[in-house]
């Protein structure tokens, strides 16, 4: 590993007062505030891709997050190539590309050029959604080893919502026994959770009427031949038992807990940032130069990013950023950043304001304890490793 360079480091954390690791703190003498004496230290680490090149256009933050996945064991990242339709495996362990799946366009086995997600799951199997709401499992080979196809006409009856909404943000368990969805409309501002079977022919519909409020927060400029639109981000998570539902819009979440087969609402008691956005928007606006001033209104409003699951501390990690006002639309956007943490029932452990930062991953998973989150350096993909000491 190398060093990042000093300003690097700080793009993503800064140092603060040294502390015991917390492999090595019983539970009774955790501290109230896990993250009150966080330190950490960044490396950088490129993957050696061989006379192959990894096309690091396609990591930008959507693709990061929908066509790359770690393995269950964390020894292995497959990202998808949705232009060249290959499957990329590297080993995260050697640093190194080790492997390339091509994957067919049509046919039994094609995948369409609509490629929406491409996550692996821990069967080994991946799961491949397009942008048509059609669903299925794939080998690693590019095999198509069965359709998912929800009946959203039959789970959706008693709902305004079109059936292929069924698909929206579909999730499958690390044993493919459950699907989990959130069928949703944003003009009439409905939304509801799904828990289905593995074929997702039977299930329920959970109403999430807390999740309605992100739908006030959107804004749409319409100008006959185009326009513009910018909303709140709704997600549908499984990072480790629990299934968590959040949004950009606050803190607030829906846990689905599989073995109770309970959903619940919680709102999180954060002292350092606001618990939401707190401002009233123009949903509907009549010119480009409205739709810049209510999107700079939103700017300056919390928003808070997905949750991370560490396997060796056993805690969820949050971050969210709030936009500091600028002298007018042109000048550099500049935020303040904060972190929190949970234990593995999603219980506030600590929360902290980050100094000195002026980026905050946006994407990544934990590894044996650190924080990888993509990086491009210099047209090659790397990562920014984060080691935490508490």
């Amino acid at each position: 590993m190398n060093k990042l360079p000093l300003i690097l480091a700080l793009a993503f954390f800064s140092a603060c007062a040294s502390n015991s690791d917390t492999r090595e703190i019983s539970q009774e003498e955790e501290p109230s505030n896990v993250l009150e004496k966080m330190t950490l230290s960044v490396d950088t680490v490129i993957i050696d891709s061989g006379e192959t090149i990894i096309d690091t256009r396609n990591l930008v933050e959507y693709v990061k997050k929908v066509y790359s996945s770690v393995s269950e064991d964390g020894k292995l990242l497959y990202i998808f190539d949705r232009e060249k339709l290959i499957l990329q495996e590297i080993d995260l362990n050697s640093l190194k590309l080790v492997n390339r799946y091509p994957f067919e366009l049509e046919g039994p086995d094609g995948v369409t050029r609509f490629v929406y997600t491409f996550r692996i799951l821990s069967s080994g199997e991946f799961l491949v959604t397009d942008l048509l709401g059609n669903a299925a499992l794939f080998s690693e080979s590019g095999k198509k080893l069965r359709s998912i196809k929800p009946n959203g006409e039959k789970l959706l009856q008693n709902t305004n919502l079109e059936p292929y909404s069924i698909n929206s943000d579909l999730v499958v368990d690390k044993k493919a026994e459950k699907l989990y969805s959130l069928p949703r409309n944003f003009r009439t501002k409905e939304i509801y959770f799904a828990v289905m079977n593995s074929i997702g022919q039977t299930g329920e519909i959970f109403g999430i009427p807390e999740f309605q409020k992100p739908f006030n927060f959107s804004v749409e400029y319409n100008s006959g031949g185009g326009g513009s639109s910018q909303g709140e981000q709704l997600r549908l998570q499984k990072p480790n038992d629990l299934v968590i539902l959040s949004s950009t819009f606050g803190n607030s979440v829906y846990v689905y807990d599989p073995e109770l087969d309970s959903l619940y609402y919680k709102v999180f008691p954060h002292e350092l940032a606001p618990l939401e956005k707190d401002i009233e928007i123009k949903n509907q606006v009549s010119s480009e130069g409205e739709f810049q001033a209510e999107i700079e209104k939103l700017y300056t409003q919390i928003e808070y990013g997905e949750f991370y699951w560490d396997e060796i501390f056993q805690r969820y990690y949050r971050f969210a950023r709030i936009g500091l006002p600028r002298a007018s639309r042109d000048s550099p956007k500049r935020y303040e950043f904060f972190m929190f943490a949970y234990d593995k029932d999603l219980e506030l452990k600590g929360e902290t304001k980050l100094q000195g930062v002026t980026e905050i991953p946006e994407s990544g998973f934990f590894k044996d304890g650190k924080l990888w989150s993509y990086v491009n350096v210099e047209d090659e993909l790397g990562f920014a490793v984060m080691d935490f000491k508490f």
